[in-house]
């Protein structure tokens, strides 16, 4: 990088140095028992994106989307609370209400596209890393921002602890 440039996050992407796996991308229509199998055979995190069929990115499914629909879920195959805790322990996540109209929907959802969180942050290749950090960091952490283009497709993806490694490499050189 020549001094005094400011990084974009396809100059970011380029120096990557750590071999990263690539996010697994998934079709709206992808029936849920599937997903559920692809998401266990992911090694690192457990996030899958979910593109329309022009390959947008149109949503994201983390591991707890998962566990939330699998915990409302009535179908037989997938129910994973069947039998009560032994102990009830009080969660101390966050105390979020949701509507009827929210667990009809987890009840009843079929596909990818049913479940995924449509709102994800992402940025774009020529944005400036800085930029891309600050989405990464404001408000809830994420570990992962997933880099579209131009038409709403996956160009690549930035992980925290890249940033993190890039930043540590970077004190250390000045």
């Amino acid at each position: 990088m020549k001094p005094g440039r400011k990084l974009t996050v396809k100059d970011f992407l380029k120096d990557l140095t750590s071999n990263q796996e690539p996010l697994l991308v998934v079709s709206e229509d992808l029936p849920i028992a599937e997903l559920v199998d692809r998401m266990t055979r992911l090694a690192d995190d457990r996030i899958i994106l979910v593109a329309d069929q022009s390959e947008r990115i149109q949503g994201l499914i983390s591991l707890g989307d998962l566990a939330r629909h699998l915990k409302h879920t009535r179908s037989t195959e997938l129910h994973f609370h069947s039998q009560p805790p032994a102990q009830k322990r009080s969660y101390k996540g966050r105390n979020i209400r949701h509507s009827g109209r929210e667990i009809l929907h987890q009840i009843t959802a079929e596909t990818a596209g049913d479940i995924m969180c449509k709102e994800i942050r992402s940025c774009r290749p020529d944005e400036q890393l800085s930029e891309a950090i600050h989405k990464m960091l404001d408000g809830e952490v994420i570990k992962i921002l997933p880099v579209v283009n131009e038409n709403g497709s996956l160009a690549g993806l930035i992980h925290l602890l890249d940033i993190m490694q890039y930043l540590i490499n970077t004190v250390s050189a000045d």
